[in-house]
């Protein structure tokens, strides 16, 4: 937290703190116990069907620990695939716990790291739009990337948190108290209206009657497609 208000000025006001969203550390977790069942998978395959253990590390001695015990047969397998497993765990939970987003009432700041800290900040006279990505998991649990389209420099990707739009409009009621930039009351309206439907569309409620406008679509084309053939075979 203090790291954090360094970056802020005397001059700036705290608008709100965003962590990333915990679907880092849950995807982290999965490729831990997923390449952990496949280690086991394929210790259990070699075991079996290659006739005898293939473990050249572990065919000469024994090793106890407190958490496992390495000898002829138990191999090495399993424990390489879960380190691979908490390799692939760490950029997620580095992630999870390193990256915060700050919005001031000039601007927007994404910081990174813990020990080499890196800053992505733009203000918020130079965002020209916003993007959300949720994919299909995020609009089901309610989570989104913001893509930041920005003006004289390259757009800023934040990383994933909850409910993305209360973000959005938080910015945007932000600029538009700001008197130094230039956002007129009839674009403000009008942009909340278009976050709102984004909003809605991308909400669960929103998105399962799309997927059912989609199918009845879908339905109706094949049952058109299906009375034109059988116009044409009666021809």
């Amino acid at each position: 937290m203090n790291r954090i208000m360094n970056l802020i000025s005397p001059r700036e006001k705290l608008i709100s703190i965003r962590p990333p969203h915990w679907i880092y550390l849950l995807q982290g977790i999965f490729w831990v116990v997923l390449l952990t069942i496949i280690g086991l998978i394929v210790d259990y395959l070699l075991y079996y069907h290659a006739g005898s253990r293939i473990s050249p590390l572990t065919s000469w001695f024994e090793v106890d620990f407190w958490f496992v015990r390495l000898d002829e047969d138990t191999t090495l397998i399993p424990f390489f695939f879960f380190l691979t497993g908490l390799a692939v765990f760490w950029p997620y939970f580095l992630t999870y716990i390193s990256h915060v987003i700050v919005l001031t009432d000039q601007r927007i700041i994404h910081k990174k790291g813990l020990i080499f800290v890196h800053v992505d900040q733009v203000d918020l006279e130079d965002i020209r739009a916003e993007h959300v990505d949720h994919g299909i998991l995020g609009w089901f649990i309610g989570y989104g990337t913001i893509r930041l389209n920005c003006r004289f420099i390259e757009d800023v990707f934040l990383p994933a948190i909850e409910r993305p739009y209360r973000l959005i409009k938080a910015l945007h009621n932000t600029r538009f108290k700001d008197s130094s930039i230039e956002y007129h009351e009839d674009m403000f309206k009008s942009d909340l209206n278009l976050i709102d439907q984004e909003q809605q569309k991308a909400s669960r409620k929103g998105k399962f009657k799309d997927l059912k406008h989609r199918f009845k679509s879908s339905l109706g084309k094949s049952s058109h497609k299906e009375t034109g053939k059988g116009n044409i075979l009666k021809r």
